[in-house]
């Protein structure tokens, strides 16, 4: 009787933490990962690496610490990355001229083609995650998504 009790309070602790927001974006967020690698798998880049290459053509020439900025990642973390797009040659580091500490992170040639090549199988695979999704619905998906993270902002801990 104690183990029935037992499993029935542990079954109703997994439901509810199957229905935590938290869970259902982490749930969503894992898929549309695995959905991006599987996308940028047949170009030789990783979704992290995709996303520095956006940043750079975007914004244009920045140091480690501003592309770490922009990414919101840990610059030691963009270290590894930009060391690996260099052996690839989708970036150059070059020293910065006006401080002589930091590093100036440019895209090359071969990584503009490649953002080229990328961008409509990546257009795509973002349509495709949406199929079947209204308008007014996403419109509604997205500005609930905003209130939770503004909620989430808030939360002290």
């Amino acid at each position: 009787m104690r183990e029935a009790t037992h499993m029935t309070q542990r079954n109703a602790h997994q439901h509810r933490h199957d229905e935590f927001v938290g869970y259902r974006i982490y749930e969503a967020h894992r898929a549309l990962s695995r959905s991006l690698e599987r996308t940028l798998a047949p170009f030789g880049v990783t979704p992290g690496e995709w996303n520095a290459l956006n940043q750079l053509d975007h914004h244009g020439p920045l140091s480690q610490k501003h592309l770490a900025d922009a990414l919101r990642k840990e610059q030691a973390t963009i270290t590894r990355s930009v060391d690996r797009m260099v052996r690839k040659g989708l970036v150059v580091r070059e020293p910065d001229p006006s401080d002589r500490r930091a590093n100036i992170i440019s895209l090359t040639p071969v990584a503009r083609r490649l953002l080229t090549e990328i961008e409509p199988r990546a257009v795509e695979a973002a349509a495709h995650t949406v199929d079947g999704i209204s308008e007014d619905d996403l419109e509604t998906f997205y500005a609930v998504l905003g209130r939770v993270k503004a909620n989430a902002d808030e939360v002290e801990g």
